[in-house]
């Protein structure tokens, strides 16, 4: 790579991490002669890619103006294609949403099906899109389970039992004749963690999503690590008990077999049928309702506090091999609040070196439900723009 190209890759990295960079910020970040830096950003900016709205001439008085990515540069379409329903987002080359479709889950039993779903809402959003579809440039996919990155291969969702061994990135192509990028949903999730924090590249932040279903994600430096075989980070199925429940996995005892919402469900209803006194009861059920309850009834605290320390020993782990600044929960469980963050904190208090903890901090998600779809939308431009 020439040394502007490189020059020009720093600047777009900085702008993508962070949405915005004043000339300053990147002569101090980038190094050097200030002149080939700033004929790098005036190259990015005559090719349209970037821009400086209140930029009017040379000099510009005491504030730099700040550079951002221009919005009509591209389009781009995210999808979320969760286990309930599947979103769809047509969005600038910012993340701003420009239009959007989303349907319920139809019966996913075949691939056939899945592939069925998914395009219907493509269709639907490239016609609400009208011309604005012919500036799409690159589709970004969240799969709800293992996937083959670099080849763009869905290879199984345990939990949407007719998608596997899909070539999704060459499908959505050949459909739609530009780029597409495959990324498992709990790594897109923990892309925008990171982006919507603007965190600083010299910090780790692991994201974990408690839920029906239970995954995590690790990224430093604005990269996600994957693994060499693109099954790192599956912390739902870090064994916790190796005579517990049998899992989708094949596996025993995974910690979404022991502390996800099956099981929860299961504690729930014997106890029930134990005839304990409780305000818990299986109608209408739900993660959020065990989180409320939890709040004064003591049946359903003693299962959501079983729940949180086993959640807690999964992160143990983690913590002790990556050694996070910050963990960020997500999911229908993070209504238990502080139950939750406290528990965990107690449990890596316990479990793991001072050091790993002291500073550690945990925190509950702030995602907007559709920030999925435009986070894979937002790491597509990344792809597009060689910055992941």
């Amino acid at each position: 790579m020439k040394k502007n190209q490189k020059i020009e890759t720093v600047i777009l990295k900085r702008i993508f991490t962070n949405g915005a960079a004043t000339r300053p910020e990147i002569i101090k970040l980038v190094g050097g002669r200030p002149a080939t830096i700033l004929s790098a950003i005036d190259q990015l900016k005559r090719q349209g890619i970037i821009g400086e709205p209140y930029r009017t001439g040379k000099k510009t008085g005491r504030k730099a103006p700040r550079l951002s990515f221009s919005p009509d540069y591209m389009n781009l379409v995210g999808i979320d294609f969760q286990v309930s329903k599947t979103v769809a987002l047509l969005t600038d080359m910012t993340g701003n949403v420009l239009f959007r479709h989303e349907t319920p889950a139809e019966d996913r039993k075949t691939l056939s099906v899945c592939k069925s779903e998914i395009l219907s809402v493509l269709r639907q959003l490239q016609k609400k899109a009208g011309n604005q579809w012919e500036k799409v440039r690159g589709i970004g996919f969240a799969d709800p389970g293992l996937v083959d990155i670099p080849n763009r291969f869905s290879i199984c969702a345990v939990n949407v039992p007719g998608w596997k061994n899909m070539d999704t990135g060459a499908w959505l192509t050949e459909e739609f004749g530009v780029p597409a990028g495959i990324w498992p949903e709990s790594m897109v999730k923990t892309f925008m963690e990171y982006q919507t924090r603007h965190f600083s590249p010299d910090l780790s932040l692991f994201h974990l999503a408690v839920g029906s279903d239970i995954g995590g994600g690790f990224i430093k430096e604005g990269k996600c690590f994957i693994g060499d075989t693109c099954q790192a980070m599956e912390v739902g199925h870090i064994v916790i008990d190796h005579n517990g429940p049998l899992c989708h996995c094949g596996n025993r005892g995974c910690l979404e077999a022991v502390a996800g919402e099956t099981e929860i469900r299961r504690r729930v209803q014997e106890v029930l049928n134990n005839g304990v006194e409780t305000i818990l009861k299986m109608e209408n059920f739900s993660l959020a309702v065990l989180a409320e309850c939890a709040k004064t009834d003591k049946a359903a605290r003693i299962i959501a506090m079983d729940i949180c320390e086993k959640i807690g020993k999964a992160l143990s782990i983690v913590v002790t091999l990556l050694n996070p600044s910050l963990i960020v929960l997500s999911g229908n469980l993070t209504a238990m609040g502080d139950l939750l963050t406290d528990s965990i904190h107690n449990t890596l208090t316990m479990n793991c070196f001072p050091g790993a903890v002291a500073d550690l901090k945990i925190e509950v998600s702030s995602l907007n439900p559709e920030d999925t779809a435009r986070g894979a939308a937002l790491m597509m431009c990344g792809t597009l723009l060689n910055l992941q």
